[in-house]
């Protein structure tokens, strides 16, 4: 189907869709069966361990952060040895192995020294595939000449994601509640050997690549490059800030609710606290369609010019404000008698929009700002401020209940976005100026 790309806006959504590329679907499947695999495993392993390795909620939530954190420190690794040694399609293969491997010991071995022996393999495979799926998906638009659809084709893989997370973080505690932790953590590794299939059978489809006969750089383009990254580094470590925030929808909001709230969703119907982490993506997939939509229309508005990416990420930063000062109050509420579970539903909502804004829209932005030959390694800088984001998050979740009340812990946070979104909201003005500047010259 042959379609220039003035008459994109007259074309149905089912008509779209058949101008993506056959690979697209491959990686769009594998990664809807990986995270399938990864967000079922983190949504029970807060209150597992708990439940079952008797940590604190202080030690539990501080090692769901670094794990969290180590999950997105590893892209460096992988994105380095898809540019340098492997290319894309292989680190994905070869590392989807340990990360099988994890999910059978965190299930089978089940005490403290299983859970560490779990946790790195895991996190070490997880994070080296991470970077090289988005990029490897752009790689295919770009061999194609469809970079025209590249904004849809970022928001159909971040909704794969989505799909994915909801599919099991709202079944697997579930089926932990009915036969126990060590079936419901078999599943995710099952899950990851689906997503293996899949990305291994779309080889056909994927750019052929050998990064080793690639000329080496430079001086100039190694220059290049860290101009490049240094341009980047205000507003990836300002995203830093959110992923602090935002990554504790999977500990201190899950102990928050399993202490502090009436889990009755719905007369006659509960729902677990851990469940809640389930809502989110399946907020993304509905909201996705409906921000492409106000993307689309902001760009015609602006006479077909697109919207800066740092603007549509502070409008991120905007939101999460009202959802930590959300919070805020249910947790000051909460310590007297017990609030209802929809703050926290009502707060995943509006901090799934500013994840609409922020993330999704960061990653196709690491992606564009990138220069040829080092698509992963930027992509993996972007995915790296989840890791500064989490590490930190380790240590201020220590605060949660020892030092500070629910109440004020999320207080603290609304204060430390109110502070960031006014830093983001100067960088991203200088930023853009620059962007503006750079396309004149």
């Amino acid at each position: 189907m042959t379609t220039s790309v003035a008459n994109q806006s007259e074309l149905g959504f089912f008509e779209r869709l058949k101008l993506h590329p056959t690979g697209f679907w491959f990686v769009f499947w594998g990664e809807l069966a990986e995270r399938c695999s990864y967000y079922g495993m983190r949504t029970i392993l807060a209150l597992y361990l708990t439940t079952v390795l008797a940590y604190q909620k202080e030690q539990g939530a501080a090692i769901m952060e670094f794990f969290m954190g180590a999950c997105y420190i590893a892209p460096l690794f992988g994105g380095w040895i898809a540019d340098r040694i492997l290319g894309r399609y292989k680190t994905i293969l070869y590392f989807s192995v340990p990360y099988i491997i994890g999910h059978l010991v965190l299930g089978g071995i089940q005490t403290r020294t299983g859970l560490y022996v779990a946790l790195v393999l895991l996190a070490f495979g997880s994070g080296s595939i991470k970077p090289n799926t988005s990029t490897l998906m752009g790689q295919i638009y770009e061999e194609q000449k469809k970079t025209f659809l590249l904004t849809e084709a970022f928001s159909y893989f971040y909704a794969a994601i989505n799909i994915g997370a909801a599919v099991s973080s709202l079944s697997l505690p579930l089926v932990r509640d009915r036969w126990g932790y060590g079936v419901a953590l078999a599943i995710p590794a099952a899950l990851m050997a689906v997503a293996f299939i899949f990305f291994a059978v779309g080889k056909p489809f994927y750019p052929k690549e050998n990064v080793r006969a690639l000329p080496k750089k430079t001086a100039e383009q190694k220059q290049d490059e860290k101009t490049t990254l240094w341009r980047l580094t205000g507003v990836f470590l300002l995203i830093s800030l959110f992923w602090l925030v935002y990554d504790q929808s999977a500990s201190t909001w899950v102990y928050f609710a399993n202490d502090y709230c009436n889990l009755t969703l719905f007369p006659g119907m509960q729902i677990t606290a851990d469940q809640v982490q389930g809502l989110n993506p399946v907020f993304i997939v509905g909201l996705t369609p409906i921000f492409n939509a106000l993307w689309e229309m902001w760009k015609r508005r602006r006479g077909g010019i697109e919207v800066p990416d740092t603007r549509k990420m502070m409008i991120g930063f905007y939101i999460v404000i009202g959802c930590m000062a959300m919070m805020a109050v249910a947790g000051f509420y909460g310590v007297h008698a017990k609030v209802s579970i929809w703050w926290v539903v009502i707060a995943t909502f509006v901090i799934t929009l500013s994840e609409l804004c922020i993330s999704v829209v960061g990653l196709e932005f690491a992606f564009k700002q990138a220069l040829p030959g080092t698509k992963s390694v930027v992509t993996a800088a972007f995915l790296f401020t989840v890791f500064i984001g989490d590490f930190a998050g380790g240590f201020v979740v220590r605060l949660y209940e020892k030092i500070l009340s629910p109440g004020a812990y999320f207080l603290f946070q609304t204060v430390v976005m109110v502070i960031t979104a006014i830093a983001f909201a100067v960088i991203a003005r200088r930023f853009e100026k620059g962007e503006t500047a750079s396309q004149v010259n």
